[in-house]
């Protein structure tokens, strides 16, 4: 707002005073700085914790550090978020309370992360962001708010647990996907300073509706009375499991285990399987182990013009480029990873791997 020339006078002679204009509507509110120093010790201490957590698994110095404190509401983060970021829903469980709040971490530092996890320097990551991606940084937002919770734990002498994180994309200033008591309330943001030696200085963003910070605070600073936990019913009998659920046919080995009558494995003979070296013990690839993968086995591919697809009726028979006989492709979320010949498991298809790439092409086949 210009000022006039009789203002300028009057300041300059010391004689008036000039209040600033009043902030616009819907901004956030300000912070006591009793709790702000509050949240930027819990800040420092959960992160300091969870960046020796990413270090250790991503084997780089990682730095999660200069927590600012701000109350912002949602149309104001917006300008900030311009680009897309994968959101974690976590928190903390503390006093019997789920204490909800959200991770944002930008759709590049996700690329960053998978490709260092993958045995990659980091420096020319795949942007293309796909469900393993997200569930990669999904399992390391889990060791980050493990070790923050530990760290919180022996900070304020109380016990805090995790809320195991959830993870999806968040199209750049897509404010609708957050939370309903996010919307149109002022918020407990947490905004450091993300780096990870020689490659990646960015941001992370941590946010909380405000009532949810106000409880952290008061359950960690003893505050808030901590409700008792309730009691637990005792266990019902488990029932015992039946003998045909609990034995399955082995297939390849030279006896199979015991199972319904007329269950059969065709063909029956097969060559020893020579067995291959164990998984590397590296911490980076034990932490995405548990992601699910798309595995497909391709009979044949074949090209055809649009002509002869809209011509396609019953009982027509579309020739593939694969002869009788000839080993089948088995994909893993697209990328060839092994060969093998089609079996018969009972009334299902199966696949016996004949040819398999090696363990370090496989890891680099699951950039996507």
């Amino acid at each position: 707002m210009a000022l006039s020339q009789e203002q300028i006078n009057a300041l300059l002679e010391g004689t008036g005073t000039f209040d600033p204009p009043a902030a616009p509507a819907g901004a956030g509110s300000a912070i006591p700085a009793a709790e702000e120093s509050f949240f930027r010790q819990l800040a420092t201490v959960a992160m300091e914790a969870g960046a020796v957590a990413i270090s250790q698994a991503l084997g780089k110095n990682v730095h999660i550090h200069q927590p600012q404190v701000s109350t912002p509401v949602l149309a104001q983060l917006q300008q900030e978020l311009n680009t897309s970021q994968v959101l974690i829903r976590t928190g903390y469980v503390l006093g019997g309370q789920e204490l909800e709040s959200i991770l944002l971490v930008k759709d590049y530092d996700v690329a960053v992360i998978f490709d260092i996890l993958m045995g990659k320097d980091g420096r020319n990551p795949d942007l293309e962001i796909s469900d393993l991606q997200i569930s990669a940084i999904g399992e390391v937002m889990n060791q980050l708010m493990g070790a923050a919770a530990t760290a919180l734990s022996k900070e304020y002498n109380t016990k805090v647990a995790m809320k195991p994180p959830a993870s999806e994309l968040l199209e750049a200033a897509n404010t609708s996907a957050f939370p309903r008591e996010f919307q149109g309330k002022p918020l407990m943001a947490l905004k450091f300073n993300l780096m990870i030696e020689g490659i990646l200085d960015s941001e992370l963003y941590e946010l909380r509706a405000l009532d949810t910070a106000h409880s952290l605070m008061g359950l960690l600073t003893g505050k808030v009375a901590v409700a008792p936990p309730a009691p637990v019913a005792p266990p019902a009998p488990v029932a015992a499991a039946s003998a045909a659920s609990a034995s399955r046919p082995v297939v390849g080995g030279s006896t199979a285990a015991a199972g319904p009558s007329g269950v059969s494995v065709r063909p029956a003979e097969f060559s020893p399987l020579s067995i291959g070296s164990a998984a590397p013990s590296d911490a980076s690839l034990d932490m995405i182990m548990d992601i699910p993968l798309r595995v497909t086995v391709e009979l044949g591919s074949s090209r055809l013009k649009i002509k002869d697809v809209l011509d396609l009726t019953k009982g027509s028979v579309v020739e593939l480029n694969k002869l009788a006989g000839e080993p089948v492709d088995l994909l893993v979320n697209g990328k060839l990873m092994a060969k093998g010949e089609v079996v018969v498991i009972s009334e299902n298809f199966g696949l016996r791997i004949t040819e398999i790439l090696g363990q370090s092409d496989r890891i680099n086949n699951l950039r996507l």
